[in-house]
């Protein structure tokens, strides 16, 4: 059974032909963390915190999102929707500054984004873990 938080939320750009909202992945990708990661990856949860290093070791979001789609929540991976890994993996990345602001995580681009670290506050609105 999968659980489901957002409405078609990949389909953002179905009013007009409008880019995506990254915007509104990451409030969604939030709200999935925050019913689905928190209790484990956060004080005083069993999971690793889930800091830039330890994101940034699976290289690539898609690998990041994969894995979470494969394994998470723990013991019980794919209960949730496609789109939700998805707005979770981007808010996970947004939040340890390893996505861009304005950039919306999609299946297309996922492979392009390599989880390095940028310099201390080279596109940072919020800082990361």
């Amino acid at each position: 059974m999968r659980m489901r938080f957002g409405l078609a939320t990949i389909l953002l750009a179905a009013c007009g032909g409008s880019k995506p909202d990254p915007g509104l992945q990451q409030s969604i990708g939030s709200r999935v963390y925050v019913t689905c990661c928190q209790s484990c990856h956060e004080v005083p949860g069993t999971g690793p915190r889930l800091t830039r290093t330890v994101l940034a070791s699976r290289l690539t979001a898609a690998r990041l999102y994969t894995y979470n789609q494969q394994q998470m929540p723990y013991n019980a991976g794919g209960v949730l929707s496609d789109e939700d890994y998805l707005n979770v993996t981007a808010w996970l990345l947004r939040r340890a500054n390893l996505l861009t602001p304005n950039t919306t995580l999609s299946l297309r681009n996922m492979e392009t984004i390599l989880l390095i670290p940028p310099a201390e506050g080279a596109f940072s609105t919020a800082p990361g873990p």
